[in-house]
């Protein structure tokens, strides 16, 4: 099912085609996450212009340790390397149709406005990062990693195993707890709430968005105010 509802959210984007079989067998599991992502590709709000408005510091994240879809351990702050960074978190076994693939398609969306800017593509990184390590293995994400088909800086990651990915979640402050049945078992689901964070250079938290407010244009014009601040300062700087 993870795979119906990952492929649906790119078909959406016009970039892969689904074949009739495929829409027949799975037009029930996908009707709502086809509503939830035309709503966010499609928003009910113009956002206001790059640098019209400022972005204050929220927090300010930590450097940590992740494993990448060749299953290269990798360091967050290298990742970055002086580029604003988008960090979603996610697990490719999302049945919330409002959650991961809603992400995963926003994201995909991202990726291509960002490749139609040369003057600011290679300034940003996007980073899909799962808080399933169970499942979602490198090998895992290196399949949703070639569904994807990224042009830009895109990142599919996970951790070693739960424990080692705890620091991250909490210094993103991103919770995520596993949904259990009543005789005890696992549901295979997490509880969790949509969080997209938008980090500067200086690794400052100076975005949070959720559902209802995370579309691709708000977040390209939120990176390019920030490249606007950046070059402000450096103007300003002796």
């Amino acid at each position: 099912m993870h795979e119906i509802r990952y492929i649906a959210a790119l078909v959406i984007l016009g970039s892969l085609t689904w074949s009739p079989s495929a829409c027949a067998q799975s037009a029930a599991a996908t009707a709502p996450l086809l509503s939830v992502v035309k709503g966010a590709l499609e928003p009910q709000f113009t956002p206001p212009p790059p640098g019209t408005y400022e972005l204050p510091p929220i927090d300010t994240i930590v450097d940590h340790s992740l494993i990448d879809s060749s299953g290269r351990r990798v360091d967050l702050f290298d990742l970055t390397d002086s580029k604003i960074a988008v960090v979603s978190f996610m697990y490719t076994s999302c049945a919330d149709v409002g959650g991961c693939p809603l992400a995963a398609a926003v994201l995909h969306r991202i990726d291509r406005m960002l490749s139609q800017r040369p003057d600011i593509r290679n300034k940003v990184t996007l980073m899909s990062v799962s808080f399933d390590p169970e499942r979602d293995t490198p090998a895992r994400m290196a399949e949703v990693k070639q569904a994807m088909q990224p042009k830009t800086d895109w990142h599919f990651l996970t951790s070693r195993t739960p424990a080692d990915l705890q620091p991250v979640l909490d210094d993103f402050h991103q919770s995520a707890a596993k949904m259990w049945q009543e005789d005890g078992t696992w549901s295979g689901l997490f509880r969790h709430v949509l969080k997209v964070f938008l980090l500067d250079t200086d690794h400052n938290v100076r975005n949070i968005y959720s559902l209802g407010f995370f579309n691709p244009q708000l977040v390209l014009n939120d990176i390019e105010t920030l490249l606007i601040e950046q070059n402000q300062h450096a103007t300003r700087s002796p």
